[in-house]
């Protein structure tokens, strides 16, 4: 059984570090190495998050900076995890009916722009539910993800990330949930690996 690796497939769901066959992996964060372990055949792909935050007046008053990594598998019976999930009987980027499993985490930092209120979060335990490909340039997928505040973690966040033109990641979670934590704007990244597996 052979694997092949093909880069520059922009197609994903997203987050920070992954590994190829084991062999290329780099750490998410201080906190360590988040891969995934050995690749199954599916899309995976990683970047960096650098976003400006607006506050209540619309003004940009936050810095987010960090990483975020991402894989789209076939589903496998009993084989999710607590953090991926199946949408079934949706539309893949590749515009196939199949089911998939989803996964994404993000580790980022959040400081205001004159350098105070430094802070940290995490996105993980995303639940994919929904995947669609609105043009040729941009892939969208919806579910829910958990998210840590200061009070704690708020789960069950309604979480959009979309792919533009296999460079920009978006990362859309419900201002309601979060008592609008991220400002009135989606929080940009780029997309800075990303391979197919085809087994």
């Amino acid at each position: 059984m052979r694997t092949k690796i093909t880069a520059g497939i922009g197609f994903i769901l997203m987050t920070s570090p992954f590994e190829a066959d084991q062999a290329a992996a780099y750490p998410m964060d201080k906190g360590g190495d988040h891969s995934y372990g050995m690749m199954k055949p599916g899309h995976y792909a990683a970047g960096t998050i650098s976003s400006i935050q607006n506050d209540e007046s619309g003004n940009p008053a936050w810095i987010l900076s960090g990483y975020w990594k991402a894989s789209l598998t076939e589903d496998e019976s009993g084989q999710n995890g607590n953090q991926s999930s199946s949408a079934s009987n949706s539309t893949s980027a590749m515009g196939e009916d199949m089911s998939k499993n989803g996964k994404f985490v993000a580790s980022f930092d959040m400081v205001m722009t004159n350098g105070s209120n430094l802070h940290h979060h995490q996105l993980d335990n995303f639940t994919l539910t929904e995947m669609s490909m609105p043009d040729n340039n941009t892939a969208v997928f919806n579910g829910t993800s958990t998210i840590t505040m200061k009070d704690g973690p708020v789960y069950n966040v309604l979480t959009s990330v979309t792919d533009m033109g296999n460079n920009v990641v978006s990362i859309y979670l419900d201002p309601t949930a979060i008592n609008n934590h991220f400002g009135d704007t989606p929080i940009y990244g780029t997309i800075t690996k990303s391979v197919q597996i085809i087994k």
